[in-house]
């Protein structure tokens, strides 16, 4: 089984291919470009250095979120086009998920933390296969009260690089991942993704939907003028 997963979520952009658990390719960009600019090149990038077509693709995987509301349609958009092109399925893959992933399966309690604006996160941590907190957007501080105390937790996402002297400052049993796989990768969005094909949980292309955890911007001030 190939899975084509992307995550578009945050700055950086990963575009990964596997056949079935095992990684054929991956590209990670950081360079301060577009995602729009960007994505469909990596795509041809990682289809090329694998010796596959896209018609070899057998499921599209994308991260819906949470994270930048812009990236994630753009995400969203490009995996729902190919896989009805190719007339194949989906797996709707939390970001939150993907970054947990990253982490070594060593026992300890996984906190992904997305820089959210206004001082808070999205963020999501578990203990294996057990959900300590469960996907939410809320400031920092009140996050680290839901943690269990004295316990060992291992941050990963944006929000841990931004807010790192914060997080130590109310956990010292903090730790972060080193560089490379504190960020969004695409080859987790395929591990879910397998995972997902495994339990037969994937999604036709029009059931792909966005994960924003909150209301943005516009939509906010649109509900204020409204309610003068």
């Amino acid at each position: 089984m190939n899975i084509l997963g992307m995550d578009t979520t945050g700055t950086t952009l990963s575009v990964a291919l596997s056949e079935d658990e095992a990684l054929l390719s991956e590209i990670y960009i950081d360079s301060g470009k577009k995602h729009s600019q960007t994505l469909m090149a990596a795509v041809d990038d990682v289809l090329r250095l694998s010796g596959k077509d896209i018609s070899d693709v057998d499921v599209f995987a994308v991260c819906v979120g949470p994270g930048s509301f812009t990236g994630i349609r753009i995400g969203v958009a490009a995996c729902a086009a190919m896989a009805h092109a190719a007339g194949k399925p989906v797996a709707a893959v939390s970001t939150l998920d993907a970054l947990m992933e990253n982490a070594p399966k060593d026992g300890s309690i996984v906190c992904a933390v997305m820089d959210a604006r206004r001082e808070e996160v999205y963020t999501a941590a578990k203990q294996g296969a057990q959900t300590v907190v469960e996907e939410c957007a809320l400031p920092l501080k009140e996050l680290v009260t839901k943690l269990l105390p004295g316990e060992t937790v291992v941050f990963v996402g944006d929000a841990a690089l931004k807010f790192e002297d914060k997080i130590r400052g109310y956990n010292p049993h903090s730790v972060f991942l080193p560089p490379q796989f504190i960020m969004q990768r695409a080859s987790s969005v395929c591990a879910l993704a397998y995972r997902q094909a495994q339990n037969d949980a994937l999604l036709a292309y029009d059931e792909l939907c966005p994960r924003y955890l909150r209301e943005s911007q516009a939509e906010r001030l649109r509900k204020e003028s409204i309610g003068k």
